[in-house]
């Protein structure tokens, strides 16, 4: 049976569900074909190219992958990735007629979504195990293949949920340095704007750097090497510099100081405030 649904076409015979010629609002990522394809043996494509990027997750037996001039054996819970342009041919076994499910898409992000999910021309492979999620994300797309903006945004949604288990999936292989997404300028730059905006509140470190995606001792190393101080340091440094403002320019009291800067009691405050500038707050403003 086809369904041409202004012309997004959906096709379901047996063993075959296809949706095909997707339109599309977005730009940055967009599905543009899926389905779901149990193969007879010795089914193949090409040699050809396609014009999208398209991920081949194989639920069930196997088959061959050729690409830049590489023969890839590939068996269940296996995916390929075809790049645009890219000259290939995949071909199901005879004994053993691999199903797969597929999923095609463009934008100007693809490339770099890929990318993050450690898939470029030299890395075509991989193996993601939970082939169920990728049949439930794949057969929300093809319930929501009427032409609708909110339909095309369950197709997105199910699209990226795809992509970023991907991309977690690669995380989990790289060193504690390379997990971190951002340049260190960037963690560093929410860590300073966080503690800046909330001086009254308690910050944990800990707390803090997972905030912003990363782990506590990667925190450290950032600020260490380039502020050359701890983040609990920098944190004292910045409240001490607010509370002597404070002193400076205010007829506060000093509890009224220590809670502007985070302290609920008043004799910590002190005591810290006398650690960093070398008397207690009072004689501090008095001279």
């Amino acid at each position: 049976m086809s369904e041409n649904t202004n012309r997004e076409i959906f096709i379901n015979v047996a063993g075959f569900q296809c949706l095909d010629q997707l339109q599309h609002n977005a730009v940055d990522i967009y599905l543009s074909t899926c389905g779901i394809q149990n193969c007879f043996p010795g089914h193949y494509y090409g040699p050809g190219k396609r014009e999208e990027y398209i991920i081949h997750f194989i639920s069930s037996g196997k088959g061959i992958f050729e690409a830049e001039g590489r023969t890839y054996h590939l068996t269940k819970g296996d995916f390929f990735v075809i790049f645009p342009g890219m000259e290939i041919h995949y071909e199901a076994d005879q004994n053993q007629p691999w199903d797969y499910l597929w999923i095609g898409f463009q934008g100007v992000k693809a490339a770099t979504y890929l990318k993050n999910a450690g898939i470029d021309p030299a890395h075509l492979t991989g193996h993601y195990a939970n082939t169920p999620y990728i049949v439930s994300c794949v057969q929300q797309m093809i319930l929501a293949r009427s032409l609708t903006y909110y339909n095309e945004l369950r197709r997105q949604a199910a699209l990226l949920q795809i992509l970023s288990a991907l991309m977690e999936l690669h995380h989990e292989t790289l060193s504690d340095e390379e997990r971190n997404d951002y340049p260190y300028q960037v963690y560093l730059q929410q860590a300073l704007d966080y503690m800046n905006d909330h001086i009254k509140d308690e910050i944990r470190i800990g707390e803090l750097a997972a905030r912003i995606g990363i782990d506590r001792s990667y925190l450290t190393t950032i600020f260490r090497t380039t502020l050359e101080v701890s983040p609990q340091e920098y944190l004292l440094t910045l409240r001490m510099d607010r509370a002597d403002y404070l002193l400076k320019n205010t007829d506060l009291k000093i509890s009224a100081i220590a809670s502007e800067v985070g302290y609920s009691d008043p004799l910590s405050f002190t005591r810290a405030f006398k650690k960093v500038k070398g008397m207690p707050p009072t004689k501090w403003r008095q001279s």
